[in-house]
């Protein structure tokens, strides 16, 4: 179980254990727990990155990524 993101502009990555991603923004946390319901939340450090400027990619992305829906 493992997310990384990937800046664009330098190629840096940095890796974690679950990821939010919302249109504006990427939530990477470094450790993930269950939220009780069957899923997983984010825990422990949190590093956010601007959407546009990264690319992220996980092992299992039904479970470690979160979207946050769009409002107009």
């Amino acid at each position: 179980m493992t997310v990384k993101v990937v800046e664009k502009a330098t190629g840096k990555e940095h890796t974690g254990k679950y990821a939010v991603v919302d249109s504006a923004q990427v939530a990477l946390f470094s450790g993930s727990m269950s939220d009780k319901k069957g899923g997983l939340r984010g825990c422990g450090r949190k590093t956010m990155f601007e959407a546009a400027k990264v690319a992220v990619t996980a092992d299992d992305p039904s479970r470690e990524l979160k979207q946050k829906a769009i409002m107009p």
